[in-house]
């Protein structure tokens, strides 16, 4: 710390009094006593009295001049006057107290740590005014070397003092530059830290989707409103375990999912998971929310922390669930008069006999056409319930893809189209046969539609781990990658087949997702557009002694 530290306050004025002056006065009347006690004649010389006046000045202009109005280095005047107090008194007083050279220490030390070379010069020339006023005083040197030492040793110690003092506050300073360097580069650091918080927060408070970061401790990083109003509507904090709330539903939203099963808990045991869909909030104020989270990783590969991402997917739950509940009551509406439609056809045909065979030709076009109705119906049917009332079993995947292979064979041999299967050895998979068949003779009925006629399908079934793997590769006009996208939505058809005005809705490979979802496997389509095309549908294995 600076001693010469003036504040623009009489306050500061007496804490500088304190550290310069306060001490020398006090030793100065300390050598007043004991000279007045020892040898009073001695204290009442002039050149004494005079020392005891200067020291007195001194104290009084240090205490009482504004000196904080001056530059610091005007204050030097009350360490020369110092000395010349020290010089004076110890003329007289050095033969009954040897010490009095001492108090040179107090204005010399300060001088030579607040003020660098100038202190120490001051110091140097100090010692030399004090030891040579004495001899000008007596009007004789010392008459020999014991003499001279005797003189010059105390006065050449304090000048060591007054260096060792400014060699130490040079450290000092050396040392408060570099904390005031660390401090501003910390401040710096820290502004920039919080200009990065202000910047991260303001984005994600930007983005619709709840955003949250947790520490590889589980602890609440960094949130933004969203996740927060998320949290809020499933009964639990961002900022409190266990991130887990009453008010979490499953898709179905009556299922209550459980404290661990919830989104946070299962990221925050290491599970990277994408799409994970939840209702929260109480039944008459539900969200819906389609989750992901993922793991952060430093370059050592160490967990930093995990991320979750939640998107309000409300109002697209809503629109597929009006959109199933009109496909639900129109099939049914559609369904009921046509089956009255085709019974009444059946009627007609018995009571029409064969006298009348044009009659009888029309009314075969009316079944056939009211057969393809209640198809198509029966689509739209089956595309809203295909991932319902599955009854599940163990089943050869083998046999699944035989007997898909024997339901399009009369397709196949229309079309010329040779179904080449190669499997391997018996597979097992736990699946419902009849929808699994199903989905596997989708996958062909439109390998052997949108390819070219008499270009063999390829069908290979093999298994990798835990999972076994079954695709099917056509040759044709395939799938440009905005096709390959959306594929699988529902009733999406592709310029292809509008063009060759080939039948269906669209729905085709919207039920072979559903039912491969349903067994907890996955289907993608890979194409080369103008070249072939291959399905690939995933399901995992039976391993032999689980349930």
């Amino acid at each position: 710390m600076h001693i010469v530290d003036l504040r623009s306050s009489p306050r500061g004025r007496r804490v500088v009094f304190a550290r310069t002056q306060l001490p020398f006065v006090l030793g100065l009347v300390y050598v007043a006593v004991v000279v007045a006690i020892v040898d009073l004649p001695t204290l009442v010389e002039t050149i004494s009295i005079a020392g005891f006046s200067v020291g007195i000045v001194a104290t009084v202009l240090a205490r009482l001049v504004p000196w904080e109005r001056f530059p610091p280095a005007w204050l030097l005047a009350v360490a020369v006057l110092d000395i010349v107090a020290v010089a004076f008194v110890r003329a007289e007083v050095v033969e009954v107290l040897p010490g009095v050279t001492l108090l040179a220490i107090f204005p010399m030390a300060w001088a030579a740590y607040s003020f660098d070379w100038v202190g120490v010069a001051l110091a140097i020339l100090g010692s030399v005014f004090i030891v040579a006023f004495r001899f000008f005083y007596e009007g004789a040197p010392p008459q020999s070397a014991a003499e001279w030492a005797n003189t010059v040793t105390l006065p050449l110690g304090i000048v060591a003092f007054a260096v060792t003092a400014f060699l130490a506050a040079r450290r000092l300073k050396r040392r408060e530059g570099q904390l005031a360097q660390a401090t501003r580069a910390q401040l710096r650091a820290l502004s920039e830290a919080q200009d990065a918080e202000a910047l991260v927060t303001g984005i994600l408070d930007t983005v619709e989707a709840g955003v949250a970061f947790f520490d590889a401790d589980g602890r609440l990083g960094v949130a933004n409103a969203a996740a927060r109003t998320m949290a809020t509507a499933a009964g639990f904090r961002l900022d409190e375990p266990p991130y887990a709330g009453e008010n979490v539903l499953a898709a179905d939203r009556l299922t209550r999912i459980p404290p661990e099963e919830q989104f946070i808990p299962r990221a925050l045991q290491g599970e990277i998971f994408r799409g994970h869909l939840a209702w929260l909030g109480p039944p008459d104020a539900q969200m819906a929310v389609l989750a992901s989270s993922n793991q952060l990783r430093r370059p050592d590969g160490s967990v930093q922390g995990t991320v979750v991402v939640a998107h309000d997917v409300t109002d697209l739950a809503d629109a597929i669930e009006v959109r199933e509940q009109f496909l639900r009551t129109v099939s049914h509406e559609l369904r009921t008069p046509l089956t009255s439609v085709t019974g009444f056809l059946a009627l007609i045909d018995d009571a029409v006999g064969h006298e009348d065979p044009k009659l009888r030709q029309y009314i075969d076009v009316v079944n056939r056409r009211a057969g393809d109705l209640l198809d198509r119906i029966t689509d739209l049917v089956s595309a809203t319930a295909c991932d319902r009332d599955l009854r599940f079993s163990d089943v050869d995947i083998g046999e699944i893809v035989d007997a898909a292979a024997r339901r399009i064979a009369k397709l196949a041999d229309a079309r010329s189209t040779p179904v080449r299967v190669a499997h391997a050895a018996r597979v097992q998979v736990r699946a419902d046969r009849d929808r699994l068949e199903e989905a596997v003779a989708e996958i062909l009925t439109n390998a052997v539609k949108f390819g070219e006629p008499e270009s063999p399908v390829s069908v290979s079934c093999c298994a990798h781990d835990d999972r076994v793997r079954l695709t099917v590769s056509n040759g044709g006009v395939g799938l440009s990658h905005a096709e390959q996208r959306r594929v699988f939505d529902r009733f999406y058809r592709t310029a292809h087949a509008r063009s060759r005005a080939v039948q269906g809705y669209g729905l085709g490979l919207t039920r072979v997702r559903a039912i491969v979802n349903a067994h907890e496997g996955r289907v993608h389509i890979e194409s080369d557009p103008g070249e072939r095309t291959t399905v690939t549908l995933e399901l995992p294995v039976v391993v032999p002694g689980a349930r």
